[in-house]
């Protein structure tokens, strides 16, 4: 989609604040932007008929089948990155999976999260190429990140950060909306010739609904190799 026509979409849908989220964004202007979203936020994401939680958690459902198929779903740690409201980690829940922390930048969106009542633990800190101090290396059984990965948002730089969260053998799944892989694939590529993972799985998924908005995106899986 041309990036003024995104950007319009955005404005309309989700307020001027968020259509004009740039790279030059600073990290306190997001958390800004999403604490004032968060008590409207699965209104606005219904109101776009956002299609991808659902198709993005059995996709990491799949892969941790085949990956950690002898590890019982009680014990898999996951780690929902970009948590926002928690959606995702509903679709989660839905499937058995019970053992989930969920990482926000917007203290407003964790509280909204907290009230579903499916994570273990809420960490409040920006998805970044920075270290998050109370996450160690190896934590989580899996990552998964459902509509974070976007210009101005969070950067290809949290790739690294997001591996490092994993344990070696552990997956990591998000997507990436149409028309912005330019953005990650070079880092997500870098990553993989320097055997930090590899890909086992890319597939299209659904996005919106919405008739102006964005109708698909690229689900990934990756396998940690060394974080």
């Amino acid at each position: 989609m041309d990036e003024n026509l995104l950007k319009a979409v955005l404005t309309k849908y989700f307020g001027e604040k968020t259509g004009n989220v740039t790279r030059e964004t600073s990290k306190d202007e997001l958390k800004c932007i999403y604490d004032e979203r968060s008590g409207t936020y699965d209104q606005e994401i219904l109101a776009v008929g956002a299609a991808f939680h659902k198709p993005l958690a059995k996709c990491l459902h799949n892969a941790l089948k085949e990956v950690l198929k002898d590890k019982p779903k009680d014990q898999i740690k996951i780690m929902d990155a970009g948590a926002g409201t928690g959606l995702i980690g509903v679709e989660l829940k839905k499937l058995d999976y019970t053992n989930l922390c969920a990482l926000d930048i917007s203290p407003g969106m964790l509280n909204e999260a907290k009230k579903k009542n499916v994570y273990n633990e809420l960490i409040c800190a920006p998805l970044s190429g920075q270290q998050i101090p109370q996450i160690k290396s190896g934590q989580f059984d899996a990552l998964i990140s459902g509509g974070a990965l976007h210009e101005g948002r969070v950067s290809s730089s949290a790739f690294v950060e997001m591996i490092r969260m994993v344990r070696a053998d552990g997956l990591l799944c998000f997507n990436i909306w149409e028309g912005q892989l330019g953005d990650y694939q070079e880092m997500m590529r870098q990553l993989e010739k320097d055997g930090k993972w590899i890909c086992l799985s890319r597939e299209t998924l659904p996005l919106f609904t919405a008739v102006d908005m964005p109708k698909e995106c690229l689900g990934f899986v990756y396998k940690v190799l060394k974080n």
